[in-house]
């Protein structure tokens, strides 16, 4: 997968879960399964600058710096740990709370690798997985494109239940466990995008409000039959966006309290990468919604506060309180303010980031250039580089000393030494 969103919204189509399964059948027997998604150039980090900064403005700041930085690379100590190769397609990776596991799934299911040794513990079958699962200290809870949502032991990866949806899940699952909650969107069936038919038919999808042992507790039918492509919640506000809206309920009942519509902000496809539901954040002071050109940040009352959109097509998210982490298509990380959507600093990449993950005081990078390494989140200074044996197709880290890559079939255990 290329980590790059599409750039075009998917032709809807009409497609029911029933509809699809004899189709699916034929494509896997044919063998048409859907794919997923040396050291790096010297990198710069911009000065800050308001929303809206051009590219040229960016270009300049960046030749300004380039000199500065070239030179001072510091040697990363990084050394891989060990090497595991894995069977089908991984799409995602996500370690445990505790760092002793590491969740990958793909094609072929689910499994959990020791992050001591690279060892797999266990390996549970479930439809094909797209979408990161959460993973709280005693479950995952994976979902699956076929619509079902899998809630599989941490420990042995026994199923403990299981949740069908309409359509193929794509969101990664909320645990909001101090709420007792579940929270999973859906709105795709075997890599097609289930909605509008026309002017008027749609096939109707839903968010799910799921209690902790699977059942619904709620659920939202989304106008127009659109998919839903992120979730948010802070306290009791529950964000929904789908193609064109973005929506807030109480978590309590799904009573919506306002509704964003498609003149009112520029939107963006449903992101067609594993990670593609980490990218929508609120907080106190509301949510933030990256875009095709950018981000929006609305108040918890859904008006407007502000936009930045120096770049096309951002890609990868990670949120901090106060900062906004963006990897974009110009293969470049900016740190954009949440007060006010300044830009803090601009670096550039030596390829496409398709993976950035903040962990404690760590930002790390995982490129389609084979390279992975850290900046300062702060500063947006490249701390190192590393150089790996092929494209970063998925990552994740425990702080600013252990980081898991993904490339070809292979996972490996990076660590700094």
């Amino acid at each position: 997968m290329t980590g790059k969103e599409s750039e075009a919204r998917s032709e809807p189509h009409r497609w029911t879960r029933r509809g699809f399964a004899s189709l699916l059948a034929g494509a896997v027997s044919a063998g048409c399964l859907r794919t997923g998604t040396g050291d790096a150039t010297p990198t710069a980090s911009g000065t800050d600058a308001p929303p809206g900064t051009t590219e040229a403005a960016a270009a300049t700041a960046i030749d300004e710096n380039a000199a500065t930085n070239a030179d001072t690379d510091t040697p990363s100590g990084l050394g891989e740990a060990w090497a595991t190769d894995l069977s089908g397609r991984t799409n995602v990776v996500r370690v445990a709370p505790d760092g002793d596991t590491v969740i990958v799934g793909g094609l072929e299911g689910i499994s959990a690798v020791s992050a001591a040794d690279g060892t797999v513990a266990w390996t549970t079958d479930t439809s094909m997985l797209f979408t990161l699962p959460a993973v709280t200290a005693s479950t995952v809870y994976a979902p699956g494109d076929d619509g079902t949502l899998y809630a599989l032991s941490q420990s042995d990866g026994s199923t403990r239940w299981t949740f069908e949806a309409e359509t193929g899940l794509t969101t990664v699952p909320l645990a909001v466990t101090e709420r007792a909650r579940l929270i999973v969107g859906a709105g795709e069936t075997g890599g097609r995008t289930v909605g509008a038919v026309g002017e008027s038919e749609y096939d109707p999808t839903y968010l799910y409000a799921l209690d902790m042992t699977g059942t619904e507790v709620w659920s939202i039918e989304t106008a127009n039959g659109d998919p839903v492509s992120a979730v948010a919640v802070h306290d009791d506000r529950l964000y929904l966006r789908t193609y064109n809206r973005i929506e807030a309920h109480s978590l309590s009942d799904g009573t919506r309290t306002w509704r964003v519509g498609p003149h009112d902000v520029q939107w963006e496809n449903i992101s067609r990468t594993p990670y593609r539901a980490r990218r929508m954040f609120a907080d106190e002071n509301g949510v933030y919604a990256p875009t095709r050109d950018g981000i929006t940040a609305l108040a918890p009352d859904g008006t407007k506060r502000w936009r930045f959109e120096p770049f096309d097509s951002p890609s990868r998210y990670q949120y901090a309180p106060g900062t906004l982490f963006v990897g974009a298509e110009d293969n470049a990380v900016y740190a954009v303010d949440t007060a006010d959507g300044s830009r803090r600093w601009r670096t550039q990449l030596d390829g496409a980031v398709n993976v950035l993950v903040r962990d404690g005081e760590a930002l790390w990078t995982g490129t389609e250039a084979a390279t992975i390494g850290q900046l300062d989140p702060e500063s947006g200074e490249q701390v190192f580089t590393h150089g790996v044996a092929d494209a970063v197709a998925a990552g994740d880290a425990v702080g600013a000393t252990e980081f898991f890559c993904m490339t070809g079939q292979t996972l490996s255990k990076f660590e700094r030494r």
